[in-house]
């Protein structure tokens, strides 16, 4: 298989739908093609992380009520068609009058009926939200699906250098804004380099620090007038992600080190940033 193949059959393989040897041959190919495995990895820490993100939305109590309402109606009322033919006579004279439909409708019928209302009772209550995920939730699963496409996808930096007056210029360049960036070194924080990256729809900076082995992506765009001012700290997938503004800039650092050492680094480049 070419490279061309490979990328036509790239979703099939990812969802599990190709055959055995259609895999295998898939497999070979990413064994001796080191581009098409680094897309591959790309493709599938992506996929991850957009998983384990999806909202997840527990039912309410008065979700519930009126589910086991609706059974219980659909119960009883069975009961009582059950009762009242065990004591009517076993010759009667005809009636001229129609009978409801949903008395003679069988037990299996009532059931299905049940089912189709609590699906919809379900639709109803659950799908708004579930088509509608919070702003903050779609852009923390950028943040760690861009976090980890940078270390799996060797493309860490666009400019590797522990200077910040290396890094800031060739951003600045880049960019239509100027994000400050500051040298931690001496705190435990090196700085490693910068590159460009594309966040909530807009090109946004992103400086790299290491912390003993691990690293840190911050992740720089300007801020709006109505943006959030609180600091917000989020967990997930084993990655912390801590999140606070000032007045010009947005600032999203994402780590797996540990909340702790994500807040001193944060308190570190924001009092450098102010002390300018």
């Amino acid at each position: 298989m070419n490279c061309e193949e490979i990328a036509n059959l790239k979703d099939g393989y990812l969802d599990g739908e190709l055959d055995a040897l259609t895999s295998q041959k898939i497999e070979q190919h990413l064994r001796d093609c080191h581009k098409c495995e680094e897309g591959f990895e790309a493709d599938t820490a992506l996929a991850h992380a957009i998983t384990q993100s999806a909202p997840y939305y527990k039912a309410t109590a008065e979700l519930r009520q009126r589910i086991h309402s609706t059974l219980r109606d659909a119960i009883g009322a069975e009961d009582m068609r059950g009762a009242a033919r065990e004591n009517q006579p076993l010759v009667t004279r005809p009636r001229a009058e129609r009978r409801s439909v949903v008395s003679e409708m069988p037990w299996n019928w009532l059931a299905l009926a049940a089912a189709i209302v609590l699906v919809a009772i379900v639709a109803w209550n659950l799908v708004p939200r579930l088509q509608q995920p919070g702003t903050d939730q779609l852009l923390a699963t950028q943040l760690i699906a861009s976090h980890v496409r940078s270390l799996m996808a060797n493309h860490l930096t666009d400019v590797a250098s522990s200077d910040q007056h290396t890094v800031k210029p060739w951003l600045d360049a880049k960019l239509d804004f100027a994000p400050p960036v500051v040298d931690l070194t001496n705190d435990g924080f090196p700085l490693v380099g910068g590159r460009l990256d594309y966040l909530d729809n807009h090109s946004v900076a992103a400086l790299v620090y290491q912390r003993r082995k691990h690293f840190i992506n911050l992740f720089i765009w300007p801020t709006t007038s109505g943006a959030a001012k609180a600091q917000k700290v989020v967990t997930r997938e084993g990655y912390h992600l801590v999140h606070w503004t000032d007045v010009d800039f947005n600032y999203w650092a994402v780590s797996d080190v540990s909340e702790g050492d994500l807040q001193t680094f944060k308190s570190l480049f924001e009092g450098q940033v102010l002390h300018r």
